[in-house]
C-alpha cells in the first residue's frame, strides 16, 4: 500500500515545519501552518458529525485556507467533494444529494445562501454549511507534534476524492479515487517531474482532476503553491500571465493546450520567459505549434494523458524538438503500475501499429462511479487477459508509433474535448430540450465553438440564441453554454436513422 498523499504532506511538516507551503494574496503559510490549520478543520468537522467515510463538499475559491480545508478532510478520514463557485445552484444541488454530502464547506454569504436555498430536504434537515468566515481562525503557528504521518492512518482503499464529470445520459456521475490510486500517481509524477519540489502555480478550478498535478505533487515533495485567485475556469489567465513575469522561478506549471496557447498570446512573442523546471501539458490534444515557443524556455515539457477515472495521468512522453519538428506529439508511454491495452472490436489485442481503443488497468484505476454499477460494470469491465483484474474503457483511439509511443488518434464516441473540460453533448443537450420553445437540439465542436442546432416549436419563430444562452446558464457550468445556436427544421440521420454528428459540424455558421 502507497504511503497516502495527506501522511506524505505531513511527513514534509515534520521534517521541514517552517518551509512555506503556500503563497496567496492573503500572506502565505508554512507547512506548519497548513497541518496547524488542517488539524483545526478535521476538529470543526468532528464536531459537526463528520465521521470516516463520510462525504464533504468544497465550494471555494483557490486561497490557502481552501487546501487547509481539504487536508483536515482527509485527517477526519472523510472524502473531499469539489464543487466550482462558478456553477449553477442546480448542478450544486445534485452533486451534494448524489453524494450524500455530510457538510458543505463555502465562503461569503451570498454562496452560503444559494447552497441553503439549493440543498434538498427540508430546511435544517440536509448537511451542515460552513462558511469559512464563521469558522474560528486558523491557528498560526503551533509545535508540529501530532501531525507527523502516523498520526494519519489512512485505508488505502478508502475513498480519497470524488470527480463529477459530464453525464452521457445527461446526468453527471460522481468518479470515485481511491487513496491509494490518488498517491501511487502522486509518487509517480513526483519522480518523474523536475520541478515537483518548486513553486507551482495554482490557477485552474479544483473540479479539474489535472489540477491535482499543481497542489498534491508539490505538497507531497516539499513545494510551494502559489494561488493565482479566482474561480470561473479561465479566468486565472491573466493572473497566471502576471505570475509568470514576476516569479523567476517555476517548478511545476499544468495547463491545458488551449489555456497555453492563450498564455502565450497573453506574454506575447516578446516575452523570454524565466525558468520552468516543468512544463506539464494535458486535457487535450497536444499540436506541435502549440509547444514550440515554450521548447526555448523549460527544462521540461510532458505530454500527460489520462482520463479521470485513471487518476489524473496515467501514460507520458516528454516533447523533444524532434516531435515538434516531425509535426507529431505522442502520448508516450505508461506510468509504472499502469498497463495500456489497445483492443479491437472483439475486445482481442489489436496487431502492432494498428489503432485499438486505448484501455487502461493498473493501480491507478478509479473505484467506479458513485451510485452507478451499471456503468461501472461497464466502463470497468474484467481484464481480458488477467483473471481477476479490471480495466477502463477510454473511448479513445490510439495505436502504437514507431518507436514504441502512444499516439492519440481521436474519440470512438460523442464525448467532446472542448478547452481541456471533457464535456458529454448529451448533457446539455438535455437541458436544451427542457426549454419550452425546443423540440430537439444536438451539440457539436465547430473550428473551438461549441454550436447548438435547435429544432424548434415554431419553425417560423425559433428562441432567439441569447435566450436559450440565458436558460442554459441557469442549469450548467458556464463553459458549456454553447457560442452559437443555430435553428434548423429537422436534425440530419445517417442511413440507418441515427443522428448524423459529422453532416452537423460541416455546417457553416
Amino acid at each position: 500500500m502507497n504511503t497516502s498523499v495527506p501522511e506524505l504532506i505531513a511527513r514534509v511538516a515534520a521534517d521541514f515545519p517552517d518551509r512555506r507551503a503556500v503563497r496567496d494574496p492573503a500572506g502565505h503559510l508554512t507547512y506548519r501552518e497548513l497541518l496547524a490549520g488542517a488539524g483545526h478543520w478535521e476538529r470543526v468537522l468532528r464536531a459537526q458529525g463528520v465521521a470516516a467515510g463520510d462525504t464533504v463538499a468544497v465550494c471555494l475559491p483557490r486561497s490557502a485556507v481552501t487546501l487547509q480545508a481539504i487536508l483536515g478532510i482527509w485527517r477526519a478520514g472523510a472524502v473531499f467533494v469539489p464543487l466550482d463557485p462558478s456553477h449553477p445552484s442546480h448542478r450544486w444541488s445534485f452533486v451534494v444529494a448524489d453524494c450524500g454530502a455530510r457538510a458543505v464547506v463555502c465562503a461569503g454569504d451570498a454562496d452560503a445562501g444559494r447552497l441553503r436555498a439549493a440543498l434538498p430536504g427540508p430546511a435544517g434537515a440536509g448537511p451542515a454549511v460552513l462558511r469559512v468566515e464563521d469558522v474560528a481562525p486558523n491557528p498560526s503557528s503551533g509545535p508540529v507534534e501530532g501531525v507527523a504521518a502516523e498520526a494519519l492512518p489512512v485505508e488505502g482503499s478508502a475513498p480519497a476524492y470524488i470527480l463529477y464529470t459530464s453525464g452521457s445520459t445527461g446526468t453527471p456521475k460522481g468518479v470515485v479515487v481511491g487513496h491509494d490510486a490518488f498517491a501511487q500517481y502522486v509518487r509517480c509524477a513526483g519522480e518523474l517531474y523536475k520541478g515537483a519540489s518548486g513553486p507551482a502555480p495554482w490557477h485552474s478550478p479544483l473540479i479539474f482532476d489535472a489540477t491535482a498535478t499543481a497542489l498534491w505533487v508539490p505538497l507531497a515533495h516539499g513545494g510551494e503553491i502559489l494561488v493565482v485567485p479566482g474561480s470561473d475556469p479561465l479566468s486565472g489567465l491573466e493572473g497566471l500571465g502576471l505570475l509568470l513575469e514576476e516569479q523567476r522561478e517555476i517548478g511545476i506549471l499544468k495547463i491545458t493546450p488551449t489555456h497555453l496557447e492563450s498564455l502565450a498570446e497573453w506574454l506575447g512573442p516578446e516575452w523570454t520567459g524565466n525558468t520552468i523546471a516543468s512544463l506539464v501539458v494535458g486535457g487535450e490534444a497536444f499540436r506541435p505549434d502549440q509547444a514550440l515557443p515554450w521548447l526555448p524556455l523549460c527544462d521540461q515539457i510532458v505530454n500527460e494523458y489520462g482520463p479521470t477515472e485513471s487518476t489524473v495521468g496515467v501514460v507520458v512522453a516528454e516533447v523533444t524538438d524532434r516531435h515538434v519538428d516531425e509535426g507529431v506529439i505522442p502520448v508516450g508511454h505508461p506510468l509504472p503500475g499502469t498497463e495500456i491495452l489497445l483492443l479491437g472490436a472483439d475486445d482481442t489485442p489489436v496487431a502492432h501499429g494498428e489503432a485499438g481503443e486505448l484501455c487502461v488497468a493498473g493501480t491507478q484505476l478509479a473505484d467506479g462511479y458513485l451510485n452507478r454499477p451499471e456503468l461501472t460494470a461497464e466502463r470497468f469491465p474484467p481484464h481480458p487477459l488477467i483473471p481477476g483484474a479490471r480495466m477502463y474503457r477510454t473511448g479513445d483511439l490510439a495505436r502504437v508509433g514507431r518507436d514504441g509511443e502512444l499516439l492519440y488518434l481521436g474519440r470512438i464516441d460523442e464525448q467532446i474535448k472542448f478547452r481541456g473540460q471533457r464535456i458529454e453533448p448529451a448533457e446539455i443537450e438535455a437541458a436544451l430540450n427542457g426549454h419550452s420553445e425546443v423540440v430537439q437540439s444536438a451539440v457539436v465542436l465547430r473550428s473551438d465553438r461549441l454550436v447548438a442546432h435547435v429544432v424548434a416549436v415554431d419553425a417560423l419563430r425559433p428562441p432567439r440564441g441569447q435566450d436559450l444562452a440565458a436558460y442554459l446558464k441557469e442549469l450548467l457550468p458556464p463553459g458549456w453554454v454553447p457560442q452559437l445556436f443555430e435553428p434548423l427544421d429537422r436534425l440530419p440521420v445517417t442511413h440507418n436513422g441515427k443522428l448524423d454528428r459529422k453532416a452537423l459540424v460541416q455546417v457553416t455558421g
